[in-house]
């Protein structure tokens, strides 16, 4: 039976990190790109196992496991029935969902969207501005509604497949929630780095979208791409693509203030409640937060 690992969210929670850290191990074979989406959307989900497989490198068989890290499958309700398609799809699904405080990833999430423009897969938004002085988008608050997430995957978590995980928890002992992570997947830890090099950070000033027009010039030739494509690995030619990417500066307010900060936790209480009295999750020790 064919084996996929999924890290199904939180956006901003430690996600790149994590995926990063397990596509060292040398059973895993992780996609590329990092989030496909593949079970979020229609037009990717129909294109089938083929095109789906062909984001693995699997050609070593030690490389048993499928590493997919789509956040976008934890965005319900603006994705697809992410648990139905899994299902139809077959093969064994372990599910990890990182979380981090909600107030803490709703800043880091303006900030990010601020830069991207994008909340959902590779759609464009059409949010003028994601910064908090335009307030909190409404995904990124179904996003922070982690309960009403798992609701979604009720099944898995009944069954063990799915494991529940924080940021918070990564950042205060990587070790243990490395081994916790690695026995939910079978894995032998000793097959990582001994340590979490950490990803994806936010930053006001970072690398924009939109490439240099003269790297986006050399690229539109194509015996110079051909040529370049020949010579130089994949990895370095990313690097290269990388650092022609023009800085963006996100402009805006990113922390929030004690008046929005209650009027959210309010909001978000009965999640909360909910992620701690259904799927075990203690909110007042990872977070601090009172309910």
């Amino acid at each position: 039976m064919e084996r996929y690992a999924l890290i199904i969210g939180a956006m901003k929670a430690g996600t790149t990190t994590l995926f990063d850290h397990l596509a060292g191990h040398p059973a895993v074979a992780p996609s590329q790109p990092k989030e496909p989406g593949f079970f979020a959307f229609d037009e990717l989900y129909s294109k089938g196992r083929e095109y789906y497989h062909s984001l693995f490198k699997v050609e070593d068989g030690a490389r048993r496991i499928r590493l997919d890290g789509s956040t976008d499958y934890a965005k319900h309700p603006y994705c697809g029935d992410v648990p139905a398609r899994l299902k139809a799809f077959g093969g064994e699904f372990r599910l990890i969902y990182s979380l981090r405080h909600p107030l803490r990833r709703i800043e880091s999430h303006a900030q990010h969207v601020q830069h991207t423009r994008r909340e959902i897969g590779r759609i464009d938004s059409d949010r003028a501005d994601h910064s908090l002085n335009s307030g909190v988008s409404p995904v990124s608050m179904a996003i922070s509604r982690y309960a009403a997430q798992i609701d979604q995957y009720a099944d898995y978590f009944d069954k063990g497949a799915l494991l529940i995980t924080s940021v918070e928890r990564m950042a205060k002992a990587p070790e243990a929630a490395i081994r916790e992570i690695c026995a939910h997947l079978d894995l032998d830890p000793s097959g990582l780095p001994t340590s979490v090099e950490r990803k994806n950070a936010g930053a006001r000033v970072r690398r924009g979208r939109d490439v240099h027009p003269l790297w986006r010039a050399a690229s539109a030739i194509g015996p110079l791409r051909s040529l370049a494509r020949a010579v130089t690995p994949e990895e370095f030619r990313n690097r290269l693509r990388d650092g022609a990417r023009v800085q963006t500066e996100a402009k805006g307010r990113f922390t929030l203030t004690p008046g929005e900060e209650a009027q959210i936790l309010e909001m978000l209480t009965p999640d909360l409640r909910r992620l701690r009295d259904r799927y075990g999750f203690d909110v007042e020790g990872e977070w601090g937060i009172k309910i």
